[in-house]
């Protein structure tokens, strides 16, 4: 049983580790985003920043954000990130309850082994609660992709 519990705990994890990346530190990517996409750059200096995607140039992106456009160079920016919309939300929600459910399904059994025994349903009750939780809190999340990710200088080039 606690071996069938740390499969399923574990295998919630890989859907995000086994997409794998990409070579994200292309600027070139950018050249996919479409005039209007709601993105996020995040400048060198961490300040981060949403908006609508507006253009790309060899030397800078653009972007529309409430207090208007917004244009940086390329050597300012550290990552750019495109919304997922309604589907990373999903998916952040779907992760939520696989998660949740382990979580109910080891704290089901550590209280049985404190308590009396119980049943496979009260297992599966507990377990069904915590994938509501689960699932509520990773909608709670807007899903990103990321884009662009500035290559990190080697020591070297410092």
């Amino acid at each position: 049983m606690r071996r069938l519990i740390w499969t399923i705990f574990l295998s919630a994890l890989l859907p995000g580790t086994a997409s794998g990346q990409a070579a994200q530190d292309s600027w070139d990517n950018l050249s996919q985003l479409q005039a209007g996409q709601r993105i996020q750059v995040v400048d060198m200096d961490w300040k981060s920043l949403q908006g609508k995607f507006v253009r790309i140039s060899d030397d800078a992106i653009s972007f529309e954000t409430k207090g208007g456009e917004v244009t940086l160079k390329r050597d300012r920016v550290f990552r750019v990130s495109l919304s997922s919309g309604g589907a990373g939300r999903a998916k952040n929600a779907a992760l939520g309850a696989v998660v949740g459910a382990a979580a109910g399904l080891i704290a089901g059994r550590a209280w049985s082994t404190k308590t009396q025994p119980t049943s496979a349903g009260d297992y599966a009750e507990g377990a069904a609660c915590a994938a509501a939780i689960g699932a509520g809190v990773g909608s709670a999340f807007p899903g990103w992709h990321t884009v662009y990710r500035a290559r990190r200088p080697s020591k070297k080039e410092r």
